[in-house]
């Protein structure tokens, strides 16, 4: 269950009580700086009823009048308070807007690759069109909130092939004898799955220092749901293993975990990944035992030949002849992956 928009307006209206702000004073201030808008919008942290007494006072300015090129935030203070404010022009946000809803029926692969490339190809970068959806105008309208399920269905992607491929490299880390870097990937990967499970509820926030928080005030309101239970037994063991205590290999329980996640967002798709070199790296030999991948950057490798094609999550680790080349490989970039 999304966020309401009540209580988007409600969260507003608490925060800018308790700075001492007003709508219309900021209203006033940001015409008189930034020039008159067609949407002066509140986002992030006081929208999504998160934010506290550091929490910046972010705007999002949608001018009437056509823009070009970077675009750069106008920093204002009023009183005690820190307010930011960047812009754009109404038709590239119905633009950008349009290419979200042209996506709205991607296949993982597709939605993973337009996440992943959007800003390249957007000046309204990834980070401002999840705002812009999200925020509250001054007026206490909320004009994009309706392109939230689009939005969240393409976060939500994103979110389940990094849970993804977090709990690939779990698998290699500790078929490789990793003892630290295998904690990162298991937190990397609760974390994310996480993420996936409140977006596929319409609850999207991709700042990753607030996915705990949202998850907390999700179990309040969804605690009877099998994937809550399933998500909250393994936060003892992998905190654990986060403070050096050995509680055996992680990586069976949360390919486990992955698996009822997109039995629940996964819109009948099951986790898969492929691996693909990137461009087209040349091999060399180093010393006996060991090789050099060379292509963007360079990867010391063992003589065995690294997988291509889908990796199946159910056969790991037996799937990988090599599991340390291979994630080493796809840290140095050598390799990327994506769903089969």
């Amino acid at each position: 269950m999304a966020i309401t928009p009540e209580t988007r307006v409600g969260n507003v209206d608490t925060f800018l009580a308790a700075r001492g702000l007003t709508p219309d004073a900021i209203e006033r201030l940001l015409t008189q700086r930034t020039g008159p808008a067609r949407h002066f919008l509140l986002t992030s942290s006081p929208v999504h009823g998160l934010a506290n007494a550091t929490s910046d006072v972010d705007f999002i300015r949608i001018q009437s009048e056509p823009m070009t090129g970077a675009r750069m935030a106008t920093q204002l203070f009023e009183g005690p308070n820190h307010l930011e404010a960047i812009s754009f022009a109404e038709d590239e946000v119905h633009a950008a807007l349009a290419d979200l809803r042209a996506l709205a029926d991607a296949d993982p692969r597709q939605a993973v690759l337009a996440y992943r490339g959007w800003d390249k190809g957007h000046e309204l970068r990834r980070k401002h069109l999840e705002r812009i959806v999200n925020g509250v105008a001054l007026d206490r309208s909320l004009p994009y909130l309706d392109r939230l399920p689009e939005l969240a269905r393409l976060w939500k992607w994103s979110a389940l092939h990094t849970a993804t491929e977090q709990v690939l490299f779990l698998w290699l880390a500790e078929a490789a004898g990793e003892r630290r870097g295998r904690v990162g990937y298991a937190v990397n990967a609760l974390l994310h799955l996480m993420d996936a499970v409140l977006s596929h509820h319409l609850d999207v926030y991709s700042n990753r220092k607030w996915f705990l928080l949202r998850w907390t005030r999700f179990r309040q309101l969804h605690g009877s749901e099998p994937v809550v239970a399933a998500v909250d037994a393994l936060r003892a063991p992998v905190s654990e293993a986060l403070v050096g205590k050995d509680a055996g290999p992680l990586a069976p329980a949360l390919t486990a975990l992955l698996t009822e996640v997109h039995a629940v967002a996964g819109e009948g798709h099951a986790p898969t990944l492929t691996v693909e070199p990137v461009g087209d790296p040349v091999r060399r030999r180093f010393l006996p035992g060991a090789d050099m991948l060379l292509g963007a950057t360079t990867a010391f490798l063992g003589q065995d030949p690294l997988p291509t094609g889908e990796i199946p999550l159910a056969d790991l680790p037996d799937a990988v002849g090599a599991p340390a080349d291979l994630l080493r490989a796809a840290r140095c970039g050598a390799v990327t992956l994506l769903p089969a």
